[in-house]
């Protein structure tokens, strides 16, 4: 199994994706009753009245730009879904797509804390910041086990030129 041989890659992967589904998923289920489970999320659109009234806003858009937000957070979800299947099947470039997820989590949120700033939210813009350090940091640890992992490659392959020499033709 690849993912094994990318462990930090792998949990790296596995955890945005997740926090992206949800928080995507949040936009759309809060406060509501789905199956067996209630959704308590954030309350969203109480927050976004408040947001709208500030800005002076039609509230008719709250719902709007609440589903264009899980949609963007949808997107994110599915490039860390990309990068995860490349690591499943054991394809190069798997650090390349966890990066781009990576820069794409990070733009979104850099867009989230210029809303937060906008709108005086204090609170929401040092919990966007937070992500954005976390982003930094899970993108620092990819790219070390990246660098690693290119390197145990190049000495396993050395290791074996030396015990098994190419053949002279």
């Amino acid at each position: 199994m690849h993912a094994l041989r990318q462990p930090i890659t792998a949990v790296v992967i596995i955890f945005w994706f997740f926090f992206w589904l949800l928080n995507g998923l949040d936009k759309f289920f809060a406060r509501q009753d789905i199956w067996l489970v209630h959704w308590w999320g954030n309350h969203r659109v109480e927050k976004f009245t408040m947001y709208f009234d500030r800005l002076a806003l039609d509230p008719a858009f709250i719902q709007a730009t609440l589903i264009f937000a899980g949609l963007v957070e949808f997107a994110a979800a599915g490039i860390f879904v990309w990068a995860g299947m490349r690591l499943l099947q054991g394809k190069p470039g798997v650090a390349y797509r966890t990066d781009l997820a990576i820069a794409v989590s990070i733009t979104v949120f850099l867009g989230f804390t210029i809303f937060d700033v906008v709108v005086g939210d204090r609170a929401e813009l040092l919990e966007h910041s937070t992500y954005i350090g976390v982003l930094l940091v899970s993108f620092l640890a990819v790219s070390a086990e990246s660098f690693f992992q290119h390197l145990r490659d190049l000495d396993s392959q050395s290791t074996l030129n030396r015990h098994y020499p190419p053949k002279a033709q």
